[in-house]
């Protein structure tokens, strides 16, 4: 074996174990992997059968942290390429055998390829020029610090010993049970070390330290504080980040200072990379961090002369430099504040905050809680969600015990006032490590204005201690304990109007920021039990604007409260305010990110190597049968094109990702296909048009999935597939395999529930109730769908009047709503449609019949829509009649023609979110723009805002002023176990009028065609 590769990997400090090398010599033949998981374990990796001859090179143990002279090394040769397993096999048993095995650390284990060295190397040297032009960038610019920093940075990449590890992780016993955890070894010269659980940490960026004892159960915090506390930082590091870089997994971001670290530990094993603030790196060398942070996964060692910071080290030692080397021994206690759950708990308004004031934290993003708080004078039911991670809003209800839903009994009986509005937060700023962060908010911005107010507010912390200080207005200001200061600025900011305009849901632009000013703030302080926080804060508000129908005196603005987390799922909070009132608040929490639910499906195919010589050997039902039973394709079609590409062209099935849905199709037709196939073609279908087609190599994907390729996972498929559109017709396919179209009519039930909230004769109104549907394709391009309505349960009996009192211009399209409340079954829809693909990327829709349940009559729609562009817009119009009361087969007088231009855009830049706008003429004749705001999360919940305005003023709209409401669409996936592109959706209209109301379609060729760029369908 060539000295210098032995010598390369022997000298690596702190690789306490085993060195195995291997040295693959003379590879010859083809390899055939197998099923992984038919067939016996030969089958599954390829011919075992070949002689693995073993050579005992004796080798000089040095720099490996612990001296065990006489190590020895093993040679291996073969003649085809062979599997990790059998490698781990051959080289634990010949260890055993000479009894130099004992207690590996597997996550730590490493395979080297030293054929890659040269490219590592070149990297290596790559990084250390640009380290080098980079001090010389500051040298120039009198930058020291900086210079310093660059250069301290170079020496460490010029120390750093690299060796290529294509296969990061090493886990033996995996490696026996999955072909993902069993790879397959090139051609080439490897090494493999076995080492025992690593005694220290490696420290690399902005430290002088190289090396920290490791210390089991230690925070990242507890090894940056005992650098800092020995002055082995060096002049601008970031102080909140660290990066932790291991072998088997990614890079891990971690905060670690005073206001934001999260308890998190090392893993043994694991490297630290104390990033550089970002001002090191201009912007010619922006992606040199990134670089140098790659290269630290295949770190195996240093060479340099850095400081070693050990258990022996003499100034941790000596006392006259205030070492905090005991606290590094002495791991934080589960009850220390940055192991704990340090999420943000809710205010009575459900807003992030103390107890009546917000606070400029947010919730993790996604997060959605439902609460009730009972204040005495209010009770407050409140549905708040962190839209973005810098977007906090909340619609509520609050009922006012003291006072009447209206002076007439005739109108609402003795109903109490319902008050309904909507509370916004963005954040301005994030905290760092010198500036506190920084929220604006306003509440009740858009109601009647019984609850207004504006804030600005500003969070600093210090470990367990939550501090909030902020400037309030409106009710949030009523104490006016400060001068309002933008009366500086204009002397209309001195006086607040006294009453909102309007009817309610506009933006009230005179009011904000205006009138009397306060303070506000206060504390909260994480107990030493987790689930309880104590609170502590000083209200803005003194309540003598509040209209409450009782005198309330707040001549304390001091409150006191605890909030209680028994579950995750569950906060309670109690307290003492006003220094004469209890009050308390229920919060139900989940969070639309991170929801997940167990699956019951079928395991990945990974393909035999037994497979058929031609495809005349095919069994194409067979196959058909698979992508059925599999999930992935519902009605698959297949066309063979030449010998070398095979085309299904199917409704996609029940998978809902369409990176997982081609990935598990492509691997059962690389189970059955020949291997004179070598593309495969998908083409999936919406409304038996196609919408897209996606492509794969052959070959390359079934390396991928037999984890052959080295860097790469077999889950990382999706980039091997390319999309595009789909050919308007086929030339030179023929049929393998047609699924015929059946004339079965399908059909089932769908419950429904539907409540309204806040209506004069009670606050909430519901109905329970199932839709019987049915619905066939009489031709590929016709569809009838038939829906009935039957009833179940309602408290519609508690309606004072079937029609309201208000004399309205505008035509009842939408109001008359309680006139169709009686109905014990009615017909809600029956519809025929046509459905057209026109071109490449225009798709039509022609229909007619029952719409819905208000009106009946024709329409169409065109859409034009390119494959994985952001854009999408088209138009429908529609010729409509009202549908009678009864809600059977009679009409109204009442027709109108209505329909829209539209505008998608899918927002990269705005985290998942879609924007829509719709212009033309609504149901009641009016004319303006539907504006639909869309944000998808990881776990595929969409919550939608929408609104319309229209050229109808707010008097003559009524209460509301325009429509305006929100919706939440869930997966069925999250609710049920079984795969499935199903969703359910709940909406929620504050008030719904005549005005801005759009025809309710079925077809929207939007959501048919989803698939050209999934926003639901992933």
């Amino acid at each position: 074996m060539n000295k210098d590769v032995m010598g390369y990997l022997l000298t690596t400090p702190r690789m306490v174990g085993t060195l195995l090398t291997l040295a693959v010599v003379n590879l010859a033949g083809g390899f055939q992997p197998a099923h992984a998981d038919e067939g016996s374990e030969e089958r599954r990796e390829g011919s075992t059968s070949q002689q693995v001859t073993v050579h005992v090179i004796p080798l000089e143990q040095k720099g490996l942290g612990q001296e065990r002279p006489g190590q020895e090394g093993f040679e291996f040769s073969w003649e085809q390429p062979i599997r990790l397993r059998h490698v781990m096999t051959h080289a634990l048993s010949n260890a055993q055998q000479l009894g130099q095995i004992d207690d590996v650390y597997w996550p730590a284990a490493r395979l080297v390829d030293t054929t890659g060295r040269s490219e590592l190397l070149e990297r290596q040297q790559t990084a250390a020029d640009q380290l080098g032009q980079l001090a010389s960038y500051w040298e120039h610019r009198g930058h020291a610090k900086r210079t310093e920093l660059a250069q301290a940075l170079r020496e460490q990449v010029l120390g750093w010993r690299l060796g290529y590890q294509p296969f990061p992780e090493l886990d033996f016993e995996r490696s026996r049970q999955t072909i993902d955890a069993n790879p397959l070894l090139h051609p080439g010269r490897y090494q493999l070390m076995l080492p025992q659980r690593p005694r220290n940490v490696a420290v690399y960026g902005a430290s002088s330290g190289h090396h920290l004892p490791f210390v089991s159960g230690q925070t990242v915090r507890g090894y940056m504080q005992a650098l800092a506390d020995n002055d082995h930082l060096l002049a601008g590091h970031d102080r909140e980040h660290v990066i932790a870089i291991g072998v088997s997994a990614e890079n891990r971001v971690l905060p670690w200072s005073y206001f934001n670290a999260a308890g998190d530990e090392l893993r043994a094993g694991e490297l630290l990379w104390v990033s550089p603030d970002s001002g090191l790196f201009p912007r010619k060398y922006r992606e040199l961090e990134t670089e140098l942070t790659s290269l630290l996964k295949h770190w195996i060692g240093d060479n340099s002369n850095g400081t070693n910071i050990d258990s022996d080290d003499e100034r941790l030692n000596d006392t006259t430099q205030s070492s905090r080397f005991d606290q590094l021994m002495q791991p934080p206690g589960y009850s220390n504040w940055e192991r704990q759950d340090l999420t943000p708990t809710r205010n009575h308004y459900g807003g992030v905050g103390l107890l009546q004031t917000s606070t400029a934290r947010m919730a993790p993003e996604g997060e959605t809680v439902l609460m009730y708080a009972d204040m005495q004078e209010y009770r407050r039911y409140t549905v708040s969600m962190q839209v973005l991670s810098w977007l906090e809003a909340s619609a509520f209800y609050t009922r006012i015990p003291n006072r009447l839903y209206s002076p007439n009994p005739d109108f609402s009986g003795d109903s109490v006032l319902t008050d309904k509005g909507f509370d916004i937060k963005f954040r301005l700023r994030e905290e760092s490590y010198w500036f506190p962060a920084l929220a604006l908010g306003l509440r009740d911005f858009a109601g009647t204005g019984l609850f207004d107010g504006e804030y600005l507010v500003a969070n600093k912390r210090f470990g367990a201690f939550d501090f909030s200080l902020g400037l309030g207005f409106g009710r949030e200001g009523a104490r006016n304990t400060i001068d309002n200061p933008f009366c500086e600025l204009r002397d209309s900011f001195c006086s607040r109007p006294n009453q909102t305009s309007g009817t309610g849901s506009q933006l009230e632009f005179d009011r904000y920021f205006k009138g009397p000013a306060s303070l506000f703030g206060g504390v909260e302080y994480q107990t030493p039990w987790d689930p309880l926080r104590i609170k502590v804060e000083y209200n803005g508000n003194d309540y003598s604007r509040d209209q409450a129908g009782v005198r309330i005196d707040a001549s304390n603005p001091w409150n006191f409260g605890v909030s209680y987390r028994p579950y995750d799922w569950l906060d309670t909070q109690f307290s003492y305010e006003r220094g004469d009132t209890f009050m308390f608040n229920v919060v139900l929490r989940t969070n639309f990110n991170t929801m997940r639910q167990v699956r019951v499906e079928e395991p990945r195919v990974s393909p035999d190597e037994e497979r058929p010589a031609s495809l005349d050997e095919v069994d194409w039902a067979d196959v058909s049968w698979r992508f059925r039973r599999h999930g992935t394709l519902s009605d698959p079609r297949i066309l063979v094109s030449g010998d070398d590409t095979v085309r299904v062209s199917s409704h996609p099935g029940r998978y809902r990702d369409p990176n997982e849905l081609l990935d598990r199709s492509a691997r059962i037709l690389a189970d059955e296909m020949p291997e004179s196939v070598e593309h495969y073609e998908f083409e999936l279908k919406a409304a038996n048009q196609p919408v897209l087609l996606a492509q794969v190599d052959a070959e390359p994907f079934r390396r991928r999935i037999m984890n052959e390729d080295a860097d790469k996972s077999p889950d990382e498929t999706a980039e091997l597939f390319t999309r595009s559109t789909p050919e308007m017709e086929l030339d030179d396919y023929e049929w393998a395999h047609n699924f015929e179209r059946s004339n079965r009519i399908g059909y089932g039930l769908n419950p429904f529930f539907k409540q309204d909230f806040g209506a004069p004769e009670t606050f909430h109104f519901y109905q329970l109730g199932v839709k019987a549907f049915a619905a066939t394709w009489l031709t590929d391009n016709i569809n009838v769908f038939g829906e009935m309505g039957i009833n179940i349960a309602n408290n519609y009996d508690k309606f004072n009047f079937e029609r309201d009192p208000f004399d309205l211009p505008l035509p009842r399209v939408r109001t008359d709503f309680r006139l169709h409340s009686n109905n014990d079954a009615w017909v809600d829809s029956l519809q025929l449609t046509y459905f057209k693909r026109l071109t490449e990327n225009t798709y039509g829709a022609v229909y007619g019949g029952y719409l819905e349940r208000f009106f009946s009559g024709v329409g169409a729609e065109w859409l034009y829509r390119r494959v994985d562009s952001p854009w999408a817009f088209g138009f429908n119009i529609n010729r409509v009649r009202q549908r009678d009361y009864e809600g059977w087969f009679d009409h109204l007088e009442y027709e109108t023609t209505t329909g829209h231009v539209s505008l998608v855009y899918q927002m990269p830049w705005l985290e998942d979110s879609m924007l829509r706008l719709d212009v033309g003429r609504f149901l009641a004749g009016d004319d303006g723009v539907g504006i639909t705001f869309n944000r998808r999360f990881d776990s595929g919940v969409v919550v939608a805002a929408y609104a319309s305005f229209t050229n109808v003023s707010s008097e003559d709209y009524g209460e509301g002023s325009f429509t305006h409401g929100f919706s939440i669409s869930i997966p069925f996936d999250l609710i049920g176990v079984r795969p499935t592109r199903q969703r359910v959706s709940v909406s929620w209209s504050p008030m719904s009028r005549d005005g801005g109301q759009p025809l309710w379609r079925r077809t929207d060729l939007v959501g048919y065609t989803d698939d050209r760029n999934p926003f639901y369908h992933r």
